[in-house]
């Protein structure tokens, strides 16, 4: 997870961006780290799960040792470092037992994609060059590649992306309660049809914007008095204003191919998690009933194998507010103790690459995973 640095100050959509809320990656070294059988050199391409991120996430770093140690070879590659990757990709007939749609030449090693998982994969995270044209080129082809191998490859993590609006819409369609919500560059008439003495304004896209690759400024959501936000003027782009809803809980709940993990989050302010961590509480618990219905039938509307859902538990109802399907998982784990989302996701890309292969053999025993994950350090991106 990354770390606000700087002097605790406010920011918000409908305000300016306050640089004091800054995540600074460039120090993070990128690379490109395999995982592969020691068996010597072989004439076929090794069949490989492929997993993209960023440098200064923890998630694949666990992830990959623990597939190691499962007899699962990969490939982990950083979007810091991957301007310097030497590629080659043949597309074949399409997917198969034991194939893919694509062959990759990846630094001289020969591969077959069976699982790609790729997350924080961000065309602004890639290297600049004194060239602007050149810069978005670079950028842009290597985020294309990455989406359309995901495309290829017999099994892909998350699944669909759909973004905050075609979330809440889907959710009210399904019959999930979602907050009152408008869509405004009019911040203050949006707030005058909201109920209550607060309301919660948030961007529509993501909650970083990145003035240079490594460099994030905070854009993050708030909770604000409804008398304050009808004072505010008009805006140059659009936000999102919601109904602030009175809850008895927040829960954060994984979904990992089929499963559901909740933690209760207790949290002073929406953006506490990143300018008052030690404040924050993170508990695990079981999912109420209604809850992991909710999140199941969102991740099958949505075609989602991973997803960290947020939630609102209201009188006994369940309200939605979003899910990232690029969450991170090791800081709700360490902030609560135990591994259970690292054993999920383990397990489940491993399954996911024997399915790929033709053999659904059976699966490691959970104790054996939490063994593996023994130790892990922790640190990362996002919440």
């Amino acid at each position: 997870m990354l770390s606000a640095t700087g002097v605790p100050g406010r920011a918000g959509p409908g305000r300016p961006c306050d640089p004091r809320l800054t995540v600074d990656l460039r120090g993070a070294p990128g690379s490109v780290t395999w995982r592969l059988p020691e068996t010597g050199p072989v004439a076929d391409a090794a069949p490989c799960v492929v997993l993209a991120d960023r440098a200064g996430c923890a998630e694949f770093a666990v992830l990959q040792d623990t597939l190691h140690h499962l007899g699962v070879p990969s490939v982990r590659v950083d979007a810091e470092s991957v301007a310097a990757l030497r590629l080659s990709a043949t597309v074949t007939g399409g997917a198969g037992h034991g194939r893919t749609g694509c062959v990759l030449d990846l630094d001289g090693r020969r591969i077959t994609p069976t699982v790609v998982w790729a997350r924080h994969f961000s065309p602004r995270a890639m290297p600049a060059t004194a060239d602007a044209a050149q810069t978005l080129l670079l950028a842009e082809s290597w985020h294309a590649f990455v989406r359309q191998l995901c495309s290829l490859a017999p099994a892909s993590l998350p699944g669909d992306r759909p973004g905050r609006l075609e979330q809440l819409a889907g959710a009210a369609a399904a019959g999930i309660r979602v907050p009152r919500t408008v869509v405004t560059t009019d911040p203050a008439r949006a707030a005058a049809a909201m109920p209550g003495r607060r309301v919660v304004v948030k961007v529509v896209g993501e909650h970083f914007v990145e003035t240079s690759p490594g460099l994030l400024t905070g854009v993050l959501p708030e909770i604000a008095a409804r008398a304050e936000v009808l004072l505010r003027p008009a805006l140059a782009y659009p936000v999102i204003v919601q109904e602030h809803v009175e809850h008895d809980a927040e829960l954060r709940v994984y979904h990992v191919a089929g499963a559901v993990h909740a933690y209760a989050v207790g949290k002073r302010a929406p953006d506490s998690p990143w300018r008052e961590e030690a404040e924050v509480t993170v508990t695990p618990v079981a999912a109420p009933p209604a809850a992991a219905d909710a999140v199941r039938r969102l991740a099958s509307l949505w075609g989602l194998t991973y997803g960290a859902f947020d939630l609102l538990l209201s009188a006994g109802e369940v309200v939605f507010l979003e899910v990232n399907t690029d969450g991170d998982w090791r800081w709700f784990e360490t902030k609560a103790g135990g591994r259970a989302v690292s054993t999920a996701v383990a397990l489940a890309v491993r399954t996911l690459h024997l399915t790929a292969l033709g053999n659904t053999g059976p699966p490691s025993p959970l104790d054996l995973v939490d063994f593996l994950l023994l130790g892990t350090r922790t640190h990362g991106s996002g919440r």
